[in-house]
């Protein structure tokens, strides 16, 4: 696809955003919800439309490679990120559980829950892909001079110093 098509879905995603913003900045949202099943249906509507628009946002950082535009598109992807984990602790607050039954909201909203999957950004493995390494080589290290046999006892006692037992 073309620049313009990730400039399109990009904007498509900003004109999103400002609807949702808008939407709970009015009035009549703002007053309290008095059924937390009532109050659990909206707070879950907005998480699926903030889940939308982060999964366009992710594919147009990734596809953009204008440096000025992803770094705007960082900050907007942070953002939507951010009120991702906003909205998930009031539901968590709500319903006092972490796991949440989307099925009615889906099936209203005509989606699949493959639409409301919410993918690691690809820039978290790619900018950090160097300290990913280090961790990976440090584990492997770590397995190897701990290594367990088949029962479960150490092969060989070990002695640390201070200085490795800190490190």
């Amino acid at each position: 696809m073309s620049h313009g098509t990730y400039n399109t879905q990009w904007n498509e995603a900003q004109n999103q955003i400002k609807e949702l913003l808008e939407y709970e900045g009015a009035p009549e949202t703002q007053k309290p919800e008095v059924d937390r099943v009532s109050a659990f249906q909206t707070v879950a509507v907005l998480y699926i439309k903030y889940i939308q628009v982060f999964r366009k946002l992710e594919e147009c950082y990734y596809q953009i490679v204008h440096p000025q535009k992803r770094i705007v598109l960082r900050h907007v992807l942070d953002g939507t990120m951010g009120r991702l984990l906003e909205l998930k602790n009031e539901m968590v607050n709500l319903e006092f559980s972490e796991y949440h039954f989307f099925d009615d909201v889906l099936s209203d909203m005509k989606l699949t829950p493959s639409d409301i999957e919410i993918p690691v950004p690809r820039y978290f493995t790619q900018e950090n892909e160097k300290d990913i390494k280090d961790r990976m080589k440090l584990m492997a290290e770590t397995l190897a001079k701990y290594r367990l046999d088949d029962t479960g006892d150490k092969k060989e006692d070990t002695k640390m110093s201070l200085e490795e037992a800190i490190r």
